[in-house]
């Protein structure tokens, strides 16, 4: 879905200022990942603003059909066939019901929730999800199968939920969040599997079948770490259209290569580990962990992984750049470069009449959306979000006298990607939005 994703005008600097930076440093030496999140967007604002992705996509994709309900939006098996149609893999069916909600039961811990498929169904149901992810992982043989009818499994996913929100709320709060669906795998068919998940599939993670409450609350934090990741890479300015540019990480405890974009969400997991990992020793709880537990490593490997990427920076957009430096205690933040735009010329402006329009309650942030195969969806922030919504209440075009001088550098970066439109003192179309104006025509 990122390639269709494009955010336009954030402002001279991106991330918090320099207070609320120091701020996240109370906890320890390294700063909080929670509040780094935060500092981005608050959990609650990331998941409304997915939703809204997510809804308009659907508009864009089946004009015409009934609204989704909500409960679907996070439905992981429906955001499968969205992003597959979003990337021009596959095209999307009217029909995008699933029949999740028969085959889940759903734990609470707090105000935490989490969704378990349990049902006797769920291996139909989760059959082609599984398939596809076996698939890309390239492990050969047949999918894993889902583990249902195990009541004690669910009694150690259960502890284990519990466990995390008793060890760390805040990191519980943040990123259990994003966790939609938690699958557990048959372990005679996972392959040795500790816990996985793909972007395929956002918002569902799998985990090998539990022995001990550590092992689910690990899997939670470090898979509700990516999940968070996947959620702010399609919401805010992560990664470009072809982040990898040839460089690959070799992890020194690993004979794996990784592409940047598998990189940088290793960061963010590592880092999120590190800090539960904090909280875990704070507790003297460490010798609760199983053998294969990351936690002693992770605050190292976090480490490594950063410093390579901080060499590696320039395939990053600048909130990728800004949440590395952050979360690597680096306090020089990076600078938005402005994109060198051509003056715009007197006359009309007024948005694509093709453009659909959502504002964010939370973040006044703005998306559009533009039919296509396939569709345009961009996030705009700022000034740029402020002259679409202006725009957008005069149909008939703002004349450039009634746009601030300062905002024209903003409106000819939206002129150049084509989300607003040039016209005459009339309201026709002049040839410098790329039309002809012929006589008689």
């Amino acid at each position: 879905m990122r390639s269709g994703v494009a955010v336009i005008s954030r402002g001279p600097q991106a991330g918090p200022s320099s207070g609320s930076r120091a701020r996240m440093n109370s906890r320890s030496a390294w700063p909080d990942a929670t509040a780094v999140h935060a500092a981005l967007a608050p959990a609650h604002a990331v998941l409304e603003e997915r939703r809204a992705l997510y809804r308009l996509a659907v508009e864009l994709l089946l004009p015409g059909r009934a609204p989704v309900p909500p409960e679907q939006l996070d439905s992981p098996l429906f955001r499968f066939q969205v992003g597959e149609a979003l990337a021009g893999r596959r095209p999307i069916t009217s029909d995008l019901g699933d029949d999740l909600d028969c085959v889940v039961t759903e734990l609470v811990a707090g105000p935490s929730t989490l969704k378990v498929a349990t049902g006797d169904r769920a291996g139909a149901v989760l059959a082609e999800a599984l398939r596809v992810i076996h698939a890309q992982s390239l492990s050969g043989g047949r999918p894993p199968r889902v583990l249902t009818g195990d009541d004690e499994a669910l009694a150690v996913v259960s502890a284990g939920l519990d466990k995390v929100r008793a060890v760390s709320p805040a990191l519980a709060d943040d990123l259990v969040a994003h966790v939609d669906l938690l699958v557990v795998l048959d372990p005679a068919t996972s392959g040795g599997l500790v816990s996985a998940s793909s972007r395929l599939f956002p918002g569902m993670i799998l985990i090998d079948r539990p022995d001990a409450a550590y092992e689910v609350a690990e899997a939670i934090i470090h898979e509700g770490a990516h999940q968070k990741f996947f959620d702010l890479a399609i919401t805010r300015d992560f990664l470009g259209p072809d982040p990898a540019d040839g460089r690959t990480f070799r992890p020194s405890w690993s004979a794996a290569v990784w592409p940047v974009e598998q990189v940088i969400a290793a960061f963010h997991a590592y880092a999120c580990l590190a800090q539960f990992a904090e909280d875990v020793w704070a507790r003297n709880e460490n010798s609760e962990l199983g053998t294969n537990s990351l936690l002693p490593r992770a605050r190292e490997r976090a480490t490594e992984i950063g410093r390579w990427l901080r060499g590696a920076e320039d395939t990053l957009e600048i909130d990728a750049k800004w949440l590395l430096r952050t979360l690597l205690c680096d306090e020089d933040a990076p600078t938005l470069s402005q994109p060198v735009t051509r003056p715009v010329p007197p006359g009309y402006y007024t948005l694509d009449p093709l453009l659909r329009i959502a504002r964010m309650e939370t973040t006044r942030r703005v998306l559009v959306g533009r039919p296509g195969d396939p569709p345009e969806l961009h996030w705009l922030d700022g000034d740029a979000a402020e002259l679409v919504v202006r725009l957008s209440r005069a149909p008939s075009g703002l004349s450039l006298a009634e746009i601030e001088s300062g905002m024209r550098p903003v409106l000819a970066a939206l002129f150049e990607a084509t989300l607003v439109r040039a016209t005459g003192a009339a309201g026709v179309p002049s040839s410098s939005d790329g039309s002809t104006r012929r006589k008689g025509n």
